[in-house]
């Protein structure tokens, strides 16, 4: 388990212990905890098996019935610091708007930024595969939001997949999905976590040897 006390300093070590952890178990963590996190299942990553951990900095659009100008969300990335997750959301249906593309993905991998998390639509999904940047998205569409949204602001509390999203929240994602875990929690939820899958290893153990799934389930009480 890994103890980490709640200074920014720390966060290196938090973001390492959440990237070997679940996002099963921290999505279980935070019910226990009465914060559940988990975006809904429509968010898919667009490269199977690559972990997407990092905190959130945020973009929200609006609908436009005009061209407007896209520059608050290239300032956005331009100002991101290595490791940030861009969690963009709006206030409509998006999944037939793409939202990040081949540009924006080149910029945030020049960034090191670690990936996207669209409320939305994401399009050249060759091309981000090519340079391995990792974009969960509720769809794949060959659209622009050019036309079609506005930017409405950059940086603020947003709603992104069903679950509020605070700019330095952390974002994980793998193949189950995303969780959104609010900084101050962030390192109960994962000593939480810990727990649970310490508890977990003693009962597939078990199991293994052949014991009983009901009298392991009753044993540990975890299921």
């Amino acid at each position: 388990m890994v103890c980490l006390s709640g200074s920014s300093e720390d966060l290196p070590e938090l973001l390492k212990g959440l990237r070997a952890t679940p996002t099963a178990s921290l999505s279980d963590a935070l019910d226990r905890m009465g914060k559940p996190g988990f975006m809904s299942h429509e968010l898919r990553p667009i490269i199977p098996g690559v972990k997407l951990v990092g905190p959130a900095i945020t973009v929200r659009h609006k609908k436009a019935a005009k061209t407007t100008s896209f520059n608050l969300v290239l300032e956005l990335i331009d100002r991101a610091k290595s490791g940030d997750v861009v969690v963009v959301a709006g206030d409509s249906d998006l999944r037939d708007v793409g939202l990040y593309g081949g540009l924006m993905a080149t910029a945030s991998k020049a960034k090191g930024l670690a990936g996207a998390v669209l409320d939305g639509g994401v399009r050249d999904v060759r091309e981000l595969r090519e340079m391995g940047f990792q974009v969960f998205s509720r769809s794949v569409v060959p659209t622009t939001s050019l036309g079609r949204t506005d930017i409405e602001a950059t940086n603020k509390p947003t709603v992104c997949g069903g679950v509020a999203v605070n700019p330095g929240d952390i974002i994980v994602g793998d193949d189950d999905g995303v969780v959104v875990i609010p900084r101050a929690a962030a390192r109960e939820v994962l000593q939480r976590a810990n727990a649970f899958d310490e508890v977990e290893r003693k009962e597939a153990e078990d199991l293994r040897k052949g014991a009983s799934l009901v009298e392991t389930i009753r044993k540990y009480a975890r299921v």
